[in-house]
């Protein structure tokens, strides 16, 4: 292949590769622009987080709690004081 015939081929793939560019730069915009416009104006939908609902603990049960991981934790040095 002669060197014009090299570059001709070197031109037409990059002239295919823009378009293919041009065609992903559009193709992103679109999403974009379709996820945006619900986010823009706030609807709860887009906005609320879907997940675990909160258990509140009530002063009793909080203590219940403490009281328990204080016997625990102690209970623990008490095993590793035992081993060493």
């Amino acid at each position: 292949m002669s060197r014009s015939g090299i570059l001709d081929a070197l031109r037409n793939e990059e002239r295919s590769l823009k378009s293919q560019l041009v065609a992903i730069q559009r193709a992103i915009e679109a999403i974009e622009g379709a996820a945006a416009p619900s986010a823009r104006r706030g609807s709860k939908k887009a906005v609320k987080a879907v997940g675990r609902r909160k258990r509140a603990m009530t002063e009793e049960q909080r203590r219940a709690v403490a009281e328990r991981m204080r016997k625990y934790w102690a209970a623990r040095r008490a095993e590793k004081a035992k081993g060493n």
